[in-house]
């Protein structure tokens, strides 16, 4: 692996603000673009030390394309000196892995490009293994393409399968968090036909119990109200369209109200986000990606945070991809980048 080997501590200082690090994502997306637009503004620049794990070259280039203020640090990181990194005040600084390197064109995604977004994620994650578990730290992760990083990296799903192995993580859950309401699939990246078969009561229990673990972080409220999705439409209609919300989601809501009783379903999906969307629910647990993403992005697209439970460290997203067609035009929304930051500010 580039960069800091698994031995060496990352030394940073000054450690007197939380630390945020940032990966850079693909970078002929729209990741380095939003990632400075949101550090160029008072209100987020103010809140912690942040550290972005990307390429040099391209943070430069789009610094210039968005007129970003402050001056910029890079450090390449094969080149640190026992894998100790110093942060300049005032500066942002940019540690690059710098084994892979080429041009990178905004718009126009490359293997090369999707093997500096994977090297630039890998350090990132063992930058903030590096850190002692008692200094506040997160990681903010800038949209990559999953479907050129699989080319590179078979099996790769996403982020949070890929972090939930790093951290050696028995179970992680994936939250979508917004003003409005917030949604948690139970499923993710799986086909639709093999969301029957892959849904229990025990995996229906276990994302309850971290979502009730975490229901201030999610929904900012003490006691919100947490609704759970049907699998089928009418929510089976008595078991004449399917048998999935009698013999494993009521069960498995049943029992879990014994930790939560604010806690309401199985209920059909087109009655739920109806709740929601007029503030009578505040969480949505649902079957599978596609049942609650639709919805929660009407809403919330340009503000939603992709935020992973589950993982012994705190990780955020914008809840959006690499938007490779506007990528380099200096027009991209960082609205949703600017939420992950404070998301995971919020979850120290």
């Amino acid at each position: 692996m580039n960069g800091l080997k698994k031995k060496e501590k990352m030394h940073i200082s000054p450690i007197n603000k939380p630390q945020i690090f940032i990966t850079m994502g693909d970078p002929s997306g729209i990741g380095p673009e939003i990632v400075l637009k949101s550090l160029d503004k008072p209100d987020i620049w103010d809140l912690a030390i942040f550290v972005v794990i990307g390429d040099g070259r391209v943070f430069k280039e789009t610094a210039s394309l968005t007129g970003f203020k402050k001056c910029l640090a890079v450090q390449d990181v094969d080149q640190t000196s026992e894998g100790k990194v110093f942060l300049h005040e005032g500066a942002l600084n940019i540690l690059d892995p710098v084994s892979f390197v080429g041009d990178f064109e905004p718009g126009k995604p490359t293997s090369l490009g999707s093997k500096k977004a994977l090297a630039c994620l890998k350090n990132a994650v063992q930058f903030m293994k590096g850190l002692p578990e008692t200094e506040k730290k997160a990681l903010v992760t800038a949209p990559l393409s999953k479907e050129y990083i699989a080319e590179i990296f078979p099996g790769f799903v996403g982020h949070t399968e890929y972090l939930r192995d790093a951290y050696l993580s028995e179970f992680v859950t994936m939250v979508m968090v917004g003003d409005m309401f917030s949604v948690v699939p139970i499923t993710r990246h799986i086909p639709l036909k093999d969301v029957a078969k892959n849904i229990n009561k025990q995996i229906i229990k276990r994302t309850l119990l971290q979502v009730l673990e975490n229901r201030r972080l999610i929904s900012g409220k003490e006691n919100p109200v947490i609704g759970v999705c049907a699998l089928n439409p009418h929510s089976g209609e008595g078991g004449k369209i399917g048998h999935e919300e009698i013999d494993i989601i009521e069960p498995a809501v049943e029992e879990s109200k014994k930790f939560y009783d604010n806690l309401m379903g199985p209920v059909s999906a087109d009655t739920i986000f109806y709740y929601a969307y007029k503030k009578q629910v505040d969480i949505v647990v649902s079957m599978y990606h596609d049942q609650c993403l639709p919805p929660f992005k009407m809403v919330n697209f340009d503000r939603g945070v992709n935020l992973t439970l589950g993982l012994g460290a705190i990780r955020t997203s914008p809840d959006h991809g690499t938007a490779f067609g506007i990528a380099g035009k200096n027009i991209a929304n960082s609205e949703s980048m600017e939420q992950a930051i404070k998301v995971a500010l919020r979850a120290m």
